[in-house]
């Protein structure tokens, strides 16, 4: 239990930091004088070291234990997050939020597999929970920031605290045991390979949609003038604390459910949600509703994903990497490009373009379920 526990540990050090990014925004761009347009190359670099992280931590798993890449890693997150808070130009910053994704890419890589380790096919409330972890931190994030703010006119502090957390459950996490090697294949992607690039699409616009609303959702209320700074907040604390609540439901549905009917039943609650904030563009009742409907439906998305490319032997530390690759590159992708038309369309791309991340979330689960059809799949009863 104690391993689980530190994996979760890991993944709330994750959720706060990338949490934190959005609302500090503001902030960065007054330390670095740098305009909202040029800081959308923040979620590019951080992306882009999430990436590489992701992928180089799915080859390492393969040589090494899950604890010993975890309690490391975190180390770095620590490091980067002072640098991060305390970058006086947009290159240092720049350069600091890359070592960052680097860092969490490792570490969210080597949390999914050894939970999937641990626990086998019994793996998805689990995996639910270390995804709820995420979430915790993400809901946690924003408040901290702002009560940083409050008492001491910047985000440091709060930065500095999510420094020493990561260095602690660096050190615990090196001090446990290892979890047992997996006795899955690690050939199963290439002897399934629509479903792995299925699943590893599903990934890829879940986190486009996620990200992006969580990092612009903030922005976008202050733009259009829906809400005051102090309500911009509370916005994006209520997206991660519908995902969190999400993520807690998620635990009991996979039981009963099995991963695959489970996103048979979030995936088209996410796109309900993005079509309201589409249909209403310039009402707060409706950024709310898909703040609440985006957070919640897309909150087991990933945990569900991997339970089920783990139910279907091909989750290796491999393939594990290339899920985390896709979906920082999702995540990468649709911040920037909502952060390239913002200002110039007014913001009014933002809701077309997450509402158009869940149709492609649709399909992708579409393309599942015809990929499990060919090969017969249909592995227990999710």
């Amino acid at each position: 239990m104690l391993q689980t526990l530190a994996f979760y540990l890991a993944f709330l050090i994750i959720g706060l930091a990338t949490a934190s990014l959005g609302p500090g925004l503001p902030e960065f761009a007054r330390n670095t004088g740098s305009s909202l347009a040029a800081l959308s190359s923040l979620f590019l670099f951080h992306r882009a070291g999430y990436i590489a992280g992701s992928l180089g931590g799915g080859r390492l798993l393969d040589r090494t234990r899950p604890n010993r890449l975890t309690g490391l890693v975190l180390a770095v997150i620590a490091v980067s997050l002072v640098l991060l808070s305390r970058a006086a130009a947009l290159p240092v910053l720049l350069g600091s939020i890359l070592v960052l994704g680097l860092a969490q890419g490792a570490a969210e890589t080597g949390s999914n597999t050894g939970v999937v380790r641990l626990h086998g096919d019994r793996a998805g409330p689990y995996m639910n929970g270390l995804h709820l972890s995420f979430g915790v931190g993400a809901l946690l994030s924003p408040l901290l920031v702002s009560a940083s703010r409050a008492m001491t006119g910047s985000f440091r502090a709060a930065y500095v605290f999510f420094a020493l957390l990561a260095v602690l459950a660096g050190i615990g996490i090196l001090r446990l045991p290892a979890p047992p090697a997996t006795p899955r294949s690690a050939g199963g992607a290439r002897r399934d390979s629509r479903a792995f690039w299925a699943i590893a699409g599903l990934l890829f616009f879940t986190i486009a949609g996620e990200a992006g609303f969580a990092n612009w959702a903030f922005s976008y209320a202050r733009k259009t003038g829906l809400a005051s700074e102090a309500g911009a907040g509370l916005l994006t604390s209520a997206f991660w604390t519908s995902l969190t609540l999400g993520r807690l439901a998620g635990i009991v549905l996979v039981r009963r459910l099995g991963p695959f009917r489970l996103l048979t039943l979030i995936v088209p609650g996410a796109l309900a949600g993005s079509v309201v904030f589409l249909a209403f563009p310039d009402s707060l009742g409706a950024i709310w509703t898909a703040a609440v409907l985006l957070g919640f439906f897309q909150a087991s998305v990933v945990p569900a994903s991997f339970t089920l490319a783990g139910d279907l032997g091909i989750l290796s530390g491999t393939a594990a990497g290339l899920f985390g690759a896709a979906s920082s590159l999702g995540g990468m992708a649709l911040p920037w490009l909502i952060g390239r038309f913002f200002e110039a369309s007014g913001g009014t791309v933002f809701p077309v373009l997450i509402a158009a991340s869940q149709a492609a979330t649709l399909a992708c689960l579409g393309g599942i379920r015809m990929a499990r059809g060919k090969a017969g799949a249909g592995v227990g009863p999710g």
